[in-house]
């Protein structure tokens, strides 16, 4: 019997369990576990519209139960726990988690692999993502209630951050606030700084969110370095000298990959930014660890870190992986294809916003294709769809 162990069931895990489950039949030999703390898919690309909108909110939290097809589920299985440790010899530690959402403490146990996927992905903000350490639904819609709030009763609000994250917040406070006082404020001097976007996109994007009266602070950042959301009226100051009021400061930045497994094992296997090295086959760089991979916001691929890009990353291994279970090939052989043109979509409220989609070098477009394709729901049926589920009104 082969068994492949999944860590994580985000974009990039649940994209590979199915992937195998599609190409394998019980009659391969095959387990394929999945490890998952939550009961949910925490669809993290719709938080922008949660902010501003408490009946998106229902829509984050996508069940599992349906996430494999009812014909593979003898052999693929999702699994609430936390893996706590990868041992060597080919085993992981890992404490299960009841339907409570409680980790059983002192059960403590171990599984075998032959295969080993590292999707464990990345932190951010809370609640943009769900707290790493207190993973129930209720905690995460507490939590979402309460930005709302803070949001709906502050009439200036400074977001640090100019990410697509950050634009997209501030464009669904102002579409949806109008009167409010919305202030970006981005160390680097230009939006989407790290995003490999057209400067037409840019520029573009800038335009909308002045159009909607935002303001936007480039080239600067704050003295103080802010750890979280802050929820009380602060002056704050730049390293250029400009002031800035508000009442709330939400902190729309601070990706962190989640890695601390892999670094445990062999902390020569991870980058000074805290990202797993792999080859172009997202295989751990060292060859020691051959059967082990790595996935999505964990690795250091040069794919853009988005829902998008980990997905398809899950669906390449989980194909591969299907042809070693098979005894078709010995292992992945496949380089995972390099991203040329980055596909973007910042909406800004639910009617409009910027895109830039992957043709001819990356064709920037505005209000209407990204209203047609995401600003109205930013993805969820797809998302629902994916896991079999039904989307709520």
């Amino acid at each position: 019997m082969t068994r492949i162990i999944i860590v994580g069931g985000g974009p990039a895990g649940i994209s590979a369990a199915q992937a195998l489950a599609k190409n394998l039949t019980v009659n391969d030999g095959t387990e394929v576990v999945v490890f998952e703390k939550s009961k949910y898919y925490y669809h993290a690309v719709g938080t922008p519209r949660a902010v501003v909108d408490a009946g998106y909110t229902k829509k984050l939290f996508v069940p599992y139960d349906n996430a494999i097809p009812a014909e593979a589920r003898s052999f693929v299985k999702i699994q609430r726990a936390i893996v706590t440790r990868i041992v060597s010899g080919n085993e992981v530690e890992y404490t299960p988690i009841d339907d409570d959402d409680e980790i059983l403490a002192g059960q403590v146990k171990r599984l075998a692999y032959d295969y080993l996927v590292m999707a464990t992905g990345s932190t951010y903000t809370v609640p943009l993502k769900q707290p790493k350490s207190d993973f129930k639904r209720s905690t995460t819609e507490k939590m979402m209630a309460e930005l709302r709030q803070q949001i709906e009763n502050a009439s200036s609000i400074l977001i640090v951050g100019g990410g697509a994250t950050g634009a997209g917040v501030a464009g669904e406070i102002k579409a949806k606030f109008p009167n409010k006082t919305v202030t970006i404020i981005e160390s680097k001097d230009k939006l989407l700084g790290t995003d490999n976007v057209r400067e037409k996109f840019r520029a573009r994007l800038l335009k909308f969110l002045k159009r909607l009266d935002v303001n936007v602070v480039l080239g600067e950042r704050l003295t103080e370095r802010l750890n979280g959301n802050s929820f009380e009226r602060r002056t704050l100051r730049t390293d250029k000298g400009r002031v800035l009021e508000s009442d709330i400061q939400l902190l729309c930045g601070g990706f962190s990959p989640t890695t601390e497994l892999i670094k445990n094992l062999d902390a020569g296997l991870v980058t000074p930014q805290g990202l797993i090295k792999v080859n172009s086959k997202l295989q751990l760089e060292n060859a020691r660890y051959f059967n082990i991979y790595a996935l999505g916001d964990a690795n250091n691929n040069s794919a853009p870190k988005h829902m998008l890009f980990a997905s398809q990353q899950g669906t390449h291994l989980g194909n591969e992986l299907a042809l070693v279970a098979r005894k078709t090939q010995d292992n992945v052989s496949k380089d995972f294809p390099k991203v040329e043109v980055v596909p973007a979509m910042v909406p800004l409220g639910p009617n409009g916003g910027v895109s830039q989609l992957p043709f001819f070098g990356g064709v920037v477009y505005g209000n209407f294709v990204t209203r047609t394709f995401k600003s109205k729901e930013y993805f969820a049926s797809f998302a629902w769809k994916n896991l079999n589920a039904e989307v709520p009104n």
